[in-house]
């Protein structure tokens, strides 16, 4: 498999676009960490009906998305989302990619791709 072929989910999204292979999302927690320190929104959430008991709980949940979502190597290659639905079926059905199953576009298929995809890809769609 070229390192091209790598860079493409199982789903047909190609890594590129999707925002843990970017680093979009790591970046956006990194950030949200970072503006919580600075200005010191533990104290905040108090007066939101919080506790502060729980912050500590907060830094240490977005520092765990950090790692999670840290450096993604592609779906293919063992990176991605670990219970990505589409990359389990394909297993199953030892199929390469989503688009050479009988039962193409799926409902699962659909719905990740109205949630995740930047945009509508029209060969997921049935003309007609």
């Amino acid at each position: 498999m070229s390192n091209n072929q790598k860079l493409i989910g199982y789903c047909g999204m190609r890594c590129e676009a999707c925002a843990i292979y970017t680093g979009e999302i790591k970046a956006a927690v990194s950030r949200l960490k970072e503006l919580v320190v600075l200005y010191e929104l533990g104290r905040v959430s108090v007066l939101l009906g919080g506790r502060i008991e729980d912050f500590p709980q907060f830094l240490k949940t977005l520092e765990r998305l950090e790692d999670l979502f840290g450096k993604c190597e592609g779906c293919r290659a063992g990176g991605g989302w670990i219970d990505c639905p589409m990359r389990k079926c394909c297993m199953k059905k030892e199929l390469k990619y989503c688009h050479e199953c009988e039962a193409m576009p799926c409902q699962e298929l659909l719905q990740f791709q109205k949630k995740h995809f930047l945009s509508p890809v029209p060969h997921y769609v049935k003309h007609g």
